[in-house]
């Protein structure tokens, strides 16, 4: 009886969760984080250094794990450093720019713009994209020194290596069997040839000049097909959205008005419709409100208790990183509870702190709403388009026949 039941859990879970692929995402993320955060946190604390050090480091070895897709080694070491590079280069930016306010707007403004733009292009880029938002806000908010600033660089380098530790040994995204003997040979049959190989790439290099010297008709098409397929719109909504945010969240609180910012840019990243839109702002809602009332439960409740805040700060991450993605509102509400536990951990008063944080999010989402009723296609009408887009298309096929 028990192993049926058993058998019968493990039915319903991978009908859920197929080769708990999501379960594995929400372990390297944990892992990742809470390795991170250990290492760094033991940094600082060695070095005598304020422990704020460890928190880029610590963020992006909780998000990048969700968009490390790519089963090949070096796909998946190119997004792994392209996130890095972004988050890093974000962050630095930043906190240059933080003591100016029409740079840190401007700038802040760029971020969203070009995030939103570029997320059609794959889960690389939308995890670019995010991180560069997240540690955009943490420049601006931390606003370092430059002896801290790369302080935090230098801290922030064992992220990626964690990351890595963790997505390819600890948790690997699939079988490992014969890929460094592959690697190896690559690397042997390479050296062997490599004077035929720079052969060909001198004789590929003379080709390409060729080809850039006269330039064809089917190479602009191609350019202007890649331009077609950035979501220009959804960047041009998302952008005004942040800017009102921005200023609605600056009356509310100066140091938060990034909440209010990063809920419009989370609110439109993947909405296609003011129908998606409106759904995603009632998920947010609802995760921020039941997360924000836990997380000042909690912190009241065991004011004491590190390890049990920190046992709940893991658990927060695991759900975090289990549900975003398929469970908007369950993400939202243990990432909120996050917020809320490491704030308290800091000594922030946690209920004022709450009530803040719903305050920015509501008018983040409140604006976001405003802009996709007023600006954003219905559902239908993007069908009704595609469907016409769908009949011209086989219409000039024919013709072209």
């Amino acid at each position: 009886m028990i192993a049926a039941a058993c058998s019968r859990v493990l039915d319903r879970a991978l009908a859920h969760d197929p080769e708990f692929s999501r379960l594995r995402n929400a372990g390297r993320s944990t892992l990742a984080c809470v390795l991170t955060a250990a290492l760094n946190v033991a940094w600082t604390l060695q070095h005598h250094e304020d422990i704020t050090l460890a928190a880029p480091g610590t963020l992006f070895a909780m998000i990048a794990p969700l968009f490390l897709r790519e089963s090949r080694l070096s796909g998946w070491l190119v997004s792994l450093f392209a996130m890095a590079f972004w988050a890093c280069a974000s962050f630095a930016a930043s906190a240059l720019i933080a003591s100016q306010p029409e740079l840190r707007y401007a700038g802040l403004l760029l971020v969203v713009f070009i995030g939103m733009l570029c997320q059609p292009l794959g889960p690389r880029a939308v995890g670019s994209a995010l991180l560069a938002l997240v540690a955009f806000y943490l420049g601006l908010y931390l606003h370092p020194s430059h002896d801290k600033l790369l302080a935090m660089l230098a801290v922030m380098a064992s992220a990626p290596v964690v990351v890595a530790f963790v997505g390819r040994i600890v948790l690997p995204m699939a079988p490992r069997d014969g890929e460094w003997r592959a690697f190896a040979r690559a690397l042997y049959h390479g050296a062997s040839s490599a004077r035929a190989r720079a052969g060909d790439a001198v004789r590929g290099a003379g080709r390409l000049c060729a080809r850039l010297r006269q330039p064809r008709l089917a190479d602009v098409a191609a350019l202007a097909r890649g331009h077609r397929h950035l979501a220009w719109r959804t960047a041009a909504l998302a952008t005004i959205s942040a800017l009102l945010a921005m200023l609605a969240g600056s009356e509310l609180s100066e140091d938060r008005s990034m909440w209010a910012v990063i809920s419009t840019f989370v609110v439109f990243l993947g909405t296609h419709s003011r129908e998606d839109t409106l759904a995603r702002v009632a998920k947010r809602l609802t995760g921020t409100l039941a997360g924000a009332a836990v997380s000042a439960l909690l912190v009241i409740a065991f004011p004491h208790e590190a390890g049990i805040l920190m046992a709940a700060m893991a658990l927060s991450v695991f759900g975090w990183a289990y549900f975003i993605l398929h469970a908007y509102a369950r993400g939202v509400f243990f990432i909120t509870l996050l917020v809320g536990l490491v704030y308290g951990q800091l000594g922030f008063a946690i209920v004022p702190l709450a009530k803040l944080r719903i305050e920015e999010v509501v008018a983040g989402c409140l604006i976001s709403v405003a802009v996709a009723v007023l600006l954003m296609p219905s559902a239908a009408a993007r069908a009704a388009k595609a469907k016409v887009n769908a009949e011209v298309e086989v219409e000039a096929s024919l013709a072209a026949e």
